[in-house]
């Protein structure tokens, strides 16, 4: 069957010239031995196409958009470069972990430790080798040079706690007048000044010493530990149960004796 030109069946190259063109619009590339088509622009030039036995040129669309795929070809709607692995924009943060804001663990319950199992260990070593040892030899005596043989009397002490002493009672005898006594003090150490005070146990009134009928009278004096001081002391008061009390030269106590009434 021959194609009459212009009427829209395949086989024949389209026309030259004004006419109808085919309804599937003009091809990219011209039938095989057809020269150049015409270009809106240039009607007696147009894109260059290969001919019989010549290798392709550039397609058009190359020329035009560079290294692009053709159409149907590769993934659609995908750009040159274009990674679908990679987000677009800006990169995304680094991975941040919530154990970057964790404090530093605490050592110190753990030194705690190690130094109470340490001192454990000490101890029981300790104890065990004290164990270990054999019983050592009763220790010696000590010599009686090295002991002060407690002398007689009531001991005391200064108020300093510097010095220390005794005194006694050696007799004691009530009057219309008041109570007589015959005392004896004794320093260990040292000089200590004395003095005494009295007072009845049934009322709180303190009573001083006055000059005694008999001598040496020691109402006050001072005490050394080369020699002790014996005297006699009187107290102007009523017969009564009483408390003698030894003080320093200045009043403060140091010590204190009965006296039967």
């Amino acid at each position: 069957m021959t194609n009459a030109p212009g009427n829209g069946w395949p086989g024949s190259p389209p026309p030259q010239g004004p006419g109808t063109p085919p309804p599937w619009g003009t091809p990219p590339w011209p039938p095989s031995g057809q020269g150049n088509p015409p270009s809106p622009g240039n009607p007696g030039a147009g894109p260059s196409y290969p001919g019989p036995g010549q290798a392709p040129a550039t397609p058009p669309y190359q020329a035009s958009y560079g290294q692009q795929p053709p159409p149907g070809s590769g993934q659609p709607g995908q750009t040159p470069g274009f990674d679908p692995r990679q987000a677009l924009g800006a990169q995304p943060p680094a991975h941040v972990s919530i154990d970057q804001f964790t404090p530093p663990p605490n050592r110190t319950p753990l030194l705690v430790t190690l130094a109470a199992l340490i001192t454990l260990v000490l101890v029981i070593g300790g104890g065990i080798y004290v164990r270990s040892q054999p019983e050592g030899a009763p220790s010696a005596s000590p010599s009686p040079s090295s002991t002060v043989a407690a002398g007689p009397g009531q001991p005391f002490n200064t108020p300093d706690e510097r010095q220390k002493g005794r005194w006694e009672i050696l007799d004691s005898s009530w009057t219309d007048e008041g109570l007589q006594l015959q005392l004896r003090l004794y320093s260990d150490g040292g000089s200590i000044s004395f003095t005494f005070l009295a007072f009845s146990n049934a009322s709180t009134e303190v009573v001083s010493p006055t000059s005694s009928p008999r001598s040496p009278d020691i109402r006050k004096g001072i005490v050394y530990n080369s020699e002790p001081v014996t005297g006699y002391v009187f107290f102007p008061m009523s017969r009564a149960d009483a408390t003698i009390i030894l003080a320093t030269g200045t009043g403060r106590q140091m010590s204190a004796l009965p006296v039967k009434g």
